[in-house]
């Protein structure tokens, strides 16, 4: 029995020395296992709530272009109309051609002095008859001759003519006519000049007299060159 026991320690002695040294010896690391993809992938997180997509309006469809046309041919000039001229006013008759003002003969010398020298007159014997001294002798020629006397200047003429007016009840004259006649034909007509204007205008060329009738009585004024006008020089009535 005791020899059963030994051998049965001497067969078991090799095993439990050999497996000594490896249970005193510190375990060898294991190596690290290796990731397969689904160990490596993080777990799947829950990811936080995000808002609801917005919807969009859905992009509008490209209207399909007109294919272009042709520029039309262009259609020859028009013929250039003619200007009209303006229509006369309703209720007016046309001018015949010969009334016209360009369709007018010229107008002579000697009777364009004529009307210039009536229209001259008719504003100063107007002038005097409303007392208007002063506007008629600023139209004059100096020195002028007033019946007997003469003034160099508008303001002596002015007083001395007022003295005259005074005297007399223009507001009661009428100017019915003014006649245009050179000196000499009026000298053939009426006869010389007063002699109180103690003027010789005998040797005196281009001059014209403007006979007024006022209320019957004659005015008279005397008229000269003066620049490129006729202005009165004298008055006697």
């Amino acid at each position: 029995m005791r020899r059963r026991f030994l051998a049965l320690l001497v067969s078991l002695a090799p095993t439990s020395f050999a497996q000594a040294p490896a249970t005193d010896a510190p375990e060898a690391a294991a190596p690290a296992p290796t990731p397969t993809p689904e160990a490596a992938a993080p777990a799947p997180t829950p990811a936080a709530e995000s808002p609801a997509p917005t919807p969009t309006a859905p992009a509008p469809t490209p209207r399909a272009r007109k294919p272009a046309t042709a520029p039309a041919p262009a259609s020859p000039a028009a013929p250039v109309a003619k200007p009209v001229p303006p229509a006369e006013p309703p209720g007016m008759p046309s001018l015949p051609p010969e009334a016209h003002p360009a369709n007018q003969p010229e107008v002579p010398a000697e009777e364009r002095a004529r009307q210039d020298i009536q229209a001259s007159a008719r504003f100063l014997f107007q002038s005097l008859l409303t007392g208007d001294v002063r506007s008629a002798a600023g139209e004059l020629m100096y020195p002028f001759q007033l019946e007997d006397k003469r003034y160099a200047t508008p303001e002596e003429l002015v007083v001395a003519w007022l003295k005259q007016l005074r005297l007399k009840r223009t507001d009661l004259i009428t100017l019915y006519d003014i006649e245009v006649l050179r000196l000499e034909d009026m000298e053939k007509k009426y006869g010389k000049a007063p002699a109180r204007l103690g003027l010789d205008l005998r040797n005196q060329k281009d001059i014209w007299a403007a006979v007024g009738n006022l209320s019957g009585r004659p005015g008279v004024f005397l008229f000269r060159p003066y620049r490129d006008e006729f202005r009165a020089f004298a008055y006697t009535d």
